[in-house]
């Protein structure tokens, strides 16, 4: 166990400096709380006017919906730049030689990054839901066991998305621009992760397919555990699928970043 833990020593710390950096940035976790509730409540706005009235609880859900993906916005789509400003400025070369898994060591960098960035906007966007109306409000967790199902299946979504990060990390280390592959990434993200329009509201003949694709892990998941608690199995089964996508992306990750650092091109000097 000791050993364990002296060999994820760099991994914890670089999690928890990366972590402390990110609550330097309070006034824009302010600006992001502002802008997530006034583009919340225009999503709210929007779907109110488009129901039909012939199932209330589906508004309720779409609600809920809506302000858990908005208070987890900044977990999708974080803005750390360190690493591709190291791969554009050559500064990379000095990442090289640290004694680290360069792969795991940024993988966690991230996740430390995205969940300190979304418990900044979590926090106070929860307290702004006691000053709305009624109506506009997001619905309490199914019970106990149904908030214990999100908040394990958002941390492994949180690792699943850091994974998939990593990923274009390696383009990046291909192309030297990441514009091109961020700009991609994003629109289809937002339009599969739920950031859009929620994955729920998708065709019935689309649903199982939608649900287990990779950005679903990320927050669709997690939302309908927080929704509607799962049986046993079915709880297994979603994880299940979250922890198999985390090892597919880490493999090809791996694969990728590995190739990448064997054959660096260091730019600057």
């Amino acid at each position: 166990m000791r050993k364990l833990l002296e060999a994820w020593r760099p991994y914890l710390t670089v999690f928890r400096l990366r972590a402390l950096q990110e609550t330097q940035y309070r006034a824009a976790a302010l600006g992001g709380l502002v802008t997530q509730v006034f583009f919340g409540l225009v999503y709210i706005f929007l779907y109110t006017a488009l129901f039909d009235g012939s199932d209330p609880q589906m508004l309720r859900d779409t609600i809920t919906y809506v302000w858990i993906q908005q208070m987890f916005f900044r977990m999708m789509f974080s803005s750390d730049n360190e690493l591709s400003n190291l791969i554009m400025s050559g500064g990379v070369a000095y990442m090289l030689v640290r004694p680290v898994d360069q792969h795991r060591f940024w993988v966690c960098r991230d996740v430390g990054g995205r969940l300190v960035a979304a418990l900044m906007r979590l926090i106070p966007m929860l307290a702004v839901q006691f000053l709305l109306p009624a109506e506009l409000r997001m619905a309490p967790p199914d019970g106990p066991l149904s908030l214990v199902q999100f908040v394990l299946s958002l941390l492994i979504g949180c690792v699943c998305l850091c994974e998939l990060m990593s990923i274009i990390d390696a383009v990046v280390m291909q192309t030297l621009d990441k514009r091109g592959i961020s700009a991609i990434l994003n629109l289809t993200m937002m339009t599969f992760s739920g950031n859009v329009i929620p994955l729920t509201l998708f065709p019935d003949g689309l649903q199982t397919l939608i649900r287990y694709q990779p950005f679903a892990q990320a927050l669709d998941a997690p939302i309908r555990m927080y929704q509607h608690a799962a049986s046993l199995p079915e709880w297994l089964l979603n994880v299940g699928v979250q922890i198999v996508w985390i090892l597919a992306l880490r493999a090809v990750g791996r694969f990728m970043w590995r190739r990448r650092l064997n054959d660096m091109i260091v730019q600057g000097g």
